[in-house]
């Protein structure tokens, strides 16, 4: 009897064991995984090709994430601007990007959840190290690379809100028509300072 209990016993801690070790695999297989493609979503990572069951088409989902990038985007840039610009012209600007692009992006975060889209709260890495960068020019040389980049992103911006005002989702083309106009006026006002800076 004290046999089979002392078999029984190394069996268990045998299969315990394999456990552990099978466990360990997966938990490092899980963090190299993360390493690759990732976004950061309420804290949590998500991978790119997550599923998620929602109530608009792809195309639909593509550009409410990809248009919350560029908000986030905006806002940080405009709150830097607001510290290092030296033009008052550039300053007013940095405060309109800011008051407008929290607005959107809010608007657009109600429409993302009630869609079940899931769209980022963060910025990529490679953006990310462009505003870290911004933070260390000032002056005039700030207001020229700040106003030059405003008027390539909003070029690429109000491009992509006119995709956006195509999509067969009745309320995300209402709401990209409706920001796509606040967005054109921003690419006018960027254009011009750009040029003022010259």
């Amino acid at each position: 009897m004290k046999k089979i209990f002392l078999i029984s016993t190394i069996i268990a801690a045998t299969v315990s064991f394999q456990a552990c070790q099978t466990a360990d695999k997966k938990s490092s297989t899980t963090k190299d995984s993360l390493s690759g493609d990732t976004t950061m979503v309420n804290g949590n990572h998500v991978s790119g090709s997550e599923v998620v069951e929602s109530d608009i088409d792809e195309a639909g989902a593509t550009f409410l994430r990809k248009a919350a990038v560029g908000g986030i985007m905006e806002v940080e840039a405009a709150k830097i601007a607001q510290k290092n610009a030296s033009s008052q012209q550039v300053k007013d600007f940095a405060a309109k990007m800011l008051e407008d692009h929290t607005k959107a992006n809010k608007e657009l975060k109600e429409f993302a959840i009630k869609k079940k889209v899931i769209t980022p709260d963060a910025l990529p890495a490679e953006d990310q190290i462009h505003l870290d960068e911004m933070k260390k020019i000032k002056g005039a040389a700030f207001d020229k690379h700040y106003m030059g980049m405003m008027v390539t992103d909003h070029e690429k911006t109000v491009a992509l809100f006119k995709d956006g005002t195509q999509n067969r989702d009745a309320g995300l083309k209402e709401w990209a028509t409706k920001t796509l106009a606040v967005i054109e006026q921003h690419d006018e006002m960027a254009k011009k300072i750009a040029l003022d800076l010259k």
